[in-house]
Protein backbone atom coordinates (compact mmCIF):
# COMPACT_ATOMS: atom_id res chain seq x y z
CA UNK A 1 0.00 0.00 0.00
CA UNK A 2 1.78 3.27 -0.43
CA UNK A 3 2.43 6.04 1.10
CA UNK A 4 0.82 9.89 0.46
CA UNK A 5 3.30 12.22 -1.01
CA UNK A 6 4.50 15.12 0.96
CA UNK A 7 3.31 18.64 -1.06
CA UNK A 8 6.51 19.91 -2.37
CA UNK A 9 5.37 23.53 -0.95
CA UNK A 10 3.84 25.60 1.73
CA UNK A 11 0.99 28.12 0.62
CA UNK A 12 0.81 31.11 3.59
CA UNK A 13 -2.20 32.66 2.69
CA UNK A 14 -2.64 35.83 5.38
CA UNK A 15 -5.73 38.41 5.85
CA UNK A 16 -4.64 41.18 7.36
CA UNK A 17 -4.91 45.48 7.30
CA UNK A 18 -3.62 47.00 4.75
CA UNK A 19 -1.53 49.10 7.01
CA UNK A 20 0.54 46.37 8.58
CA UNK A 21 1.03 44.66 5.44
CA UNK A 22 4.27 45.52 4.19
CA UNK A 23 5.87 44.77 7.28
CA UNK A 24 4.33 41.35 7.18
CA UNK A 25 5.21 40.77 3.92
CA UNK A 26 8.76 41.34 4.94
CA UNK A 27 9.02 38.32 7.60
CA UNK A 28 7.79 36.16 5.22
CA UNK A 29 10.41 37.18 2.91
CA UNK A 30 12.77 36.97 5.59
CA UNK A 31 11.84 32.99 6.08
CA UNK A 32 12.41 32.04 2.24
CA UNK A 33 9.63 32.73 0.32
CA UNK A 34 10.42 33.18 -3.31
CA UNK A 35 8.15 36.22 -3.35
CA UNK A 36 5.12 37.86 -1.97
CA UNK A 37 1.74 38.46 -3.62
CA UNK A 38 -0.89 41.19 -2.74
CA UNK A 39 -4.94 40.72 -3.20
CA UNK A 40 -7.75 42.35 -2.19
CA UNK A 41 -9.63 40.19 0.59
CA UNK A 42 -13.36 39.58 -1.28
CA UNK A 43 -14.43 38.62 2.23
CA UNK A 44 -13.10 41.01 4.51
CA UNK A 45 -13.35 44.84 2.94
CA UNK A 46 -10.58 47.09 3.78
CA UNK A 47 -8.36 44.02 4.51
CA UNK A 48 -5.95 42.46 1.94
CA UNK A 49 -4.25 38.91 1.27
CA UNK A 50 -0.61 38.23 1.31
CA UNK A 51 0.50 34.76 -0.56
CA UNK A 52 3.59 33.54 -0.33
CA UNK A 53 5.70 30.08 -0.93
CA UNK A 54 7.80 28.21 1.00
CA UNK A 55 9.76 24.94 0.02
CA UNK A 56 8.11 22.23 2.31
CA UNK A 57 11.56 20.92 3.44
CA UNK A 58 13.31 20.03 6.83
CA UNK A 59 13.44 24.05 8.03
CA UNK A 60 9.14 24.84 6.75
CA UNK A 61 7.85 23.94 10.44
CA UNK A 62 10.37 26.11 12.21
CA UNK A 63 9.66 29.19 9.74
CA UNK A 64 5.70 28.67 9.77
CA UNK A 65 5.74 29.10 13.78
CA UNK A 66 8.31 32.15 13.25
CA UNK A 67 5.82 33.35 10.80
CA UNK A 68 2.56 33.02 13.42
CA UNK A 69 4.95 34.57 16.29
CA UNK A 70 5.31 37.23 14.39
CA UNK A 71 1.58 37.84 13.33
CA UNK A 72 0.80 37.33 17.17
CA UNK A 73 2.97 40.88 17.50
CA UNK A 74 0.91 42.77 15.20
CA UNK A 75 -1.73 44.43 17.39
CA UNK A 76 0.80 45.50 19.70
CA UNK A 77 3.37 46.68 17.05
CA UNK A 78 1.31 48.62 14.34
CA UNK A 79 -2.43 48.70 16.14
CA UNK A 80 -4.26 46.26 13.75
CA UNK A 81 -6.31 43.82 14.10
CA UNK A 82 -4.74 40.56 14.46
CA UNK A 83 -3.87 39.04 10.84
CA UNK A 84 -5.17 35.28 9.62
CA UNK A 85 -2.81 32.89 8.58
CA UNK A 86 -4.20 29.63 6.54
CA UNK A 87 -1.00 26.83 5.07
CA UNK A 88 -1.96 24.77 2.31
CA UNK A 89 -0.10 22.06 0.86
CA UNK A 90 0.53 22.47 -3.25
CA UNK A 91 2.29 19.97 -5.04
CA UNK A 92 4.63 21.56 -8.17
CA UNK A 93 1.92 21.64 -11.23
CA UNK A 94 -0.72 23.77 -8.86
CA UNK A 95 2.28 25.82 -7.18
CA UNK A 96 3.49 27.15 -11.00
CA UNK A 97 -0.08 27.65 -11.63
CA UNK A 98 -0.82 30.03 -8.91
CA UNK A 99 2.06 31.73 -8.75
CA UNK A 100 2.05 32.50 -12.62
CA UNK A 101 -1.63 33.81 -11.91
CA UNK A 102 -0.63 36.43 -9.83
CA UNK A 103 1.95 38.15 -12.20
CA UNK A 104 0.22 40.48 -15.34
CA UNK A 105 1.80 42.69 -17.61
CA UNK A 106 2.42 45.90 -15.76
CA UNK A 107 2.19 49.73 -17.15
CA UNK A 108 4.72 51.78 -15.11
CA UNK A 109 4.09 54.85 -17.77
CA UNK A 110 2.48 55.87 -20.83
CA UNK A 111 5.29 54.27 -22.60
CA UNK A 112 7.21 51.81 -20.22
CA UNK A 113 5.35 48.13 -19.96
CA UNK A 114 6.57 45.52 -17.57
CA UNK A 115 5.33 41.52 -18.68
CA UNK A 116 6.35 38.09 -16.57
CA UNK A 117 7.94 36.05 -19.51
CA UNK A 118 4.45 33.45 -19.46
CA UNK A 119 2.16 36.11 -20.83
CA UNK A 120 1.17 37.34 -23.86
CA UNK A 121 1.59 41.68 -24.80
CA UNK A 122 0.96 43.11 -27.85
CA UNK A 123 2.80 46.45 -27.60
CA UNK A 124 1.44 49.97 -28.85
CA UNK A 125 4.04 51.92 -31.05
CA UNK A 126 6.51 53.72 -28.93
CA UNK A 127 5.93 51.27 -25.80
CA UNK A 128 9.39 49.82 -24.62
CA UNK A 129 8.63 46.15 -23.12
CA UNK A 130 10.45 44.89 -20.05
CA UNK A 131 10.34 41.20 -20.01
CA UNK A 132 10.85 40.43 -16.07
CA UNK A 133 10.21 37.07 -14.08
CA UNK A 134 10.05 36.44 -10.48
CA UNK A 135 12.97 35.71 -9.06
CA UNK A 136 15.28 35.50 -5.55
CA UNK A 137 16.13 39.20 -6.67
CA UNK A 138 14.22 41.82 -5.28
CA UNK A 139 12.70 43.84 -8.11
CA UNK A 140 10.11 42.65 -10.28
CA UNK A 141 8.11 46.07 -10.88
CA UNK A 142 5.60 45.33 -8.35
CA UNK A 143 7.09 47.29 -5.35
CA UNK A 144 5.79 50.83 -5.25
CA UNK A 145 9.63 51.73 -4.81
CA UNK A 146 10.57 50.04 -8.02
CA UNK A 147 7.92 51.25 -9.58
CA UNK A 148 8.72 55.38 -8.25
CA UNK A 149 12.72 54.68 -9.62
CA UNK A 150 11.62 53.25 -12.88
CA UNK A 151 8.78 56.64 -13.66
CA UNK A 152 12.29 58.84 -12.57
CA UNK A 153 14.44 57.45 -15.20
CA UNK A 154 11.89 57.59 -17.94
CA UNK A 155 10.67 61.16 -17.36
CA UNK A 156 14.49 61.79 -16.68
CA UNK A 157 15.45 60.35 -19.79
CA UNK A 158 13.61 62.89 -21.80
CA UNK A 159 16.01 65.48 -20.58
CA UNK A 160 19.52 63.81 -20.33
CA UNK A 161 19.34 61.96 -23.53
CA UNK A 162 21.17 61.63 -26.17
CA UNK A 163 24.48 60.54 -24.91
CA UNK A 164 23.70 60.18 -21.22
CA UNK A 165 25.02 57.09 -18.88
CA UNK A 166 23.33 55.84 -15.95
CA UNK A 167 24.64 54.27 -12.72
CA UNK A 168 22.30 51.29 -10.62
CA UNK A 169 23.14 51.04 -7.20
CA UNK A 170 21.95 47.89 -5.30
CA UNK A 171 20.61 46.65 -9.01
CA UNK A 172 18.92 43.74 -7.55
CA UNK A 173 17.50 42.15 -10.50
CA UNK A 174 18.63 44.46 -12.89
CA UNK A 175 15.12 45.89 -13.67
CA UNK A 176 16.18 49.48 -13.42
CA UNK A 177 19.72 49.10 -15.19
CA UNK A 178 17.69 47.57 -18.09
CA UNK A 179 15.02 50.32 -18.37
CA UNK A 180 17.70 52.71 -18.87
CA UNK A 181 19.51 50.91 -21.40
CA UNK A 182 15.96 49.96 -23.06
CA UNK A 183 14.98 53.37 -23.06
CA UNK A 184 18.40 54.71 -24.76
CA UNK A 185 21.04 55.10 -22.04
CA UNK A 186 24.19 54.17 -22.93
CA UNK A 187 27.39 53.04 -20.74
CA UNK A 188 25.06 51.50 -18.12
CA UNK A 189 26.53 49.90 -15.17
CA UNK A 190 24.51 47.83 -12.23
CA UNK A 191 26.03 47.35 -9.08
CA UNK A 192 25.03 45.09 -6.00
CA UNK A 193 27.02 43.48 -3.08
CA UNK A 194 24.76 39.98 -3.65
CA UNK A 195 26.55 37.59 -6.45
CA UNK A 196 23.10 36.12 -6.48
CA UNK A 197 21.77 39.21 -7.80
CA UNK A 198 24.11 40.00 -10.17
CA UNK A 199 23.67 36.73 -11.79
CA UNK A 200 20.38 36.95 -12.00
CA UNK A 201 20.43 40.78 -13.48
CA UNK A 202 23.16 39.53 -16.05
CA UNK A 203 20.55 36.56 -17.26
CA UNK A 204 17.72 39.33 -16.94
CA UNK A 205 19.79 41.91 -19.55
CA UNK A 206 19.99 38.87 -21.87
CA UNK A 207 16.75 38.05 -21.70
CA UNK A 208 16.02 41.51 -22.79
CA UNK A 209 18.64 41.81 -25.58
CA UNK A 210 20.58 43.81 -23.64
CA UNK A 211 22.96 42.33 -22.07
CA UNK A 212 26.13 43.86 -24.08
CA UNK A 213 25.31 47.47 -23.10
CA UNK A 214 25.11 46.95 -19.23
CA UNK A 215 27.99 45.94 -16.98
CA UNK A 216 27.09 44.19 -13.82
CA UNK A 217 29.84 43.96 -10.98
CA UNK A 218 29.82 43.31 -6.84
CA UNK A 219 32.55 46.23 -6.84
CA UNK A 220 32.41 49.23 -4.67
CA UNK A 221 31.29 52.02 -5.59
CA UNK A 222 35.38 53.38 -5.12
CA UNK A 223 35.87 50.61 -8.41
CA UNK A 224 33.36 52.14 -10.36
CA UNK A 225 35.50 54.60 -13.04
CA UNK A 226 33.67 57.89 -14.16
CA UNK A 227 30.80 60.12 -13.70
CA UNK A 228 27.11 59.78 -14.68
CA UNK A 229 24.20 62.02 -15.61
CA UNK A 230 21.76 59.31 -13.97
CA UNK A 231 22.35 57.96 -10.63
CA UNK A 232 19.89 55.86 -9.23
CA UNK A 233 20.06 54.09 -5.79
CA UNK A 234 16.42 51.81 -4.29
CA UNK A 235 18.03 50.64 -0.87
CA UNK A 236 17.69 50.99 2.45
CA UNK A 237 17.28 54.92 3.96
CA UNK A 238 20.78 54.66 6.50
CA UNK A 239 22.68 53.08 3.24
CA UNK A 240 21.68 56.22 1.18
CA UNK A 241 22.96 58.21 3.82
CA UNK A 242 26.01 56.54 4.33
CA UNK A 243 26.80 55.85 0.50
CA UNK A 244 25.74 60.06 -0.23
CA UNK A 245 29.28 61.07 -0.52
CA UNK A 246 30.00 58.24 -3.04
CA UNK A 247 27.23 58.45 -4.98
CA UNK A 248 27.70 62.18 -5.26
CA UNK A 249 30.87 62.00 -6.37
CA UNK A 250 29.70 59.33 -9.17
CA UNK A 251 27.30 62.02 -11.33
CA UNK A 252 28.03 64.59 -13.43
CA UNK A 253 27.43 68.28 -13.57
CA UNK A 254 24.05 69.04 -13.88
CA UNK A 255 23.30 65.30 -13.14
CA UNK A 256 20.92 63.58 -11.28
CA UNK A 257 20.42 60.96 -7.95
CA UNK A 258 17.50 59.29 -7.82
CA UNK A 259 16.45 57.78 -4.36
CA UNK A 260 14.57 55.36 -3.20
CA UNK A 261 13.83 52.02 -0.92
CA UNK A 262 12.43 55.01 1.83
CA UNK A 263 9.64 55.04 4.07
CA UNK A 264 7.35 58.07 4.41
CA UNK A 265 8.79 58.35 7.35
CA UNK A 266 12.54 57.69 7.26
CA UNK A 267 12.74 60.30 4.45
CA UNK A 268 13.29 63.06 6.17
CA UNK A 269 17.15 62.32 7.17
CA UNK A 270 18.20 61.02 4.02
CA UNK A 271 16.46 64.33 2.16
CA UNK A 272 18.54 66.72 4.30
CA UNK A 273 22.03 64.63 4.33
CA UNK A 274 21.24 65.21 0.07
CA UNK A 275 20.30 68.89 0.40
CA UNK A 276 23.19 69.80 2.01
CA UNK A 277 25.36 68.82 -1.20
CA UNK A 278 23.23 68.70 -4.12
CA UNK A 279 19.56 70.55 -4.90
CA UNK A 280 16.37 69.00 -4.10
CA UNK A 281 13.91 68.70 -7.42
CA UNK A 282 11.17 66.54 -6.05
CA UNK A 283 9.56 63.95 -4.05
CA UNK A 284 7.64 60.84 -5.47
CA UNK A 285 5.19 59.24 -2.98
CA UNK A 286 3.52 55.77 -3.74
CA UNK A 287 1.39 54.05 -0.83
CA UNK A 288 4.10 54.34 2.46
CA UNK A 289 6.86 54.99 0.01
CA UNK A 290 8.71 57.73 -1.30
CA UNK A 291 11.63 58.40 -4.29
CA UNK A 292 13.45 61.40 -3.91
CA UNK A 293 15.28 62.97 -6.72
CA UNK A 294 18.37 65.68 -6.61
CA UNK A 295 20.38 67.56 -8.94
CA UNK A 296 24.21 68.37 -8.89
CA UNK A 297 23.95 71.82 -9.84
CA UNK A 298 27.77 72.56 -9.58
CA UNK A 299 30.55 71.19 -12.30
CA UNK A 300 32.41 68.28 -10.92
CA UNK A 301 35.81 68.91 -9.61
CA UNK A 302 38.71 66.51 -10.00
CA UNK A 303 40.78 66.93 -6.94
CA UNK A 304 44.29 66.69 -7.17
CA UNK A 305 46.29 64.15 -5.60
CA UNK A 306 47.91 65.73 -1.98
CA UNK A 307 51.31 66.36 -2.71
CA UNK A 308 54.29 65.28 -0.21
Amino acid sequence: MGTEQKPRWIELAVSLEKACAEAVADWIMEQGSTGIAEEQDRDNPGRVILKGYLENGDEAADAVAQIRSCLERVPELFGCQLPCLQVNGLADEDWNKKWKSFFQPISITERLVIKPSWRDYHARPGEVIIELDPGMAFGTGTHPSTRMCLRAIDDLAARLLPGARLLDVGTGSGILAIAGAKLGFQDVVGTDIDHTAVRVARKNAEANRVGERIVFATDGLGKIAGVFELVVANILPHILIDLRDALIDHTAGRGYVVLSGILNEKAAPVQEAYAQKMGFVRRLEEEQWCCLIFERRHNVVQHEPAGD
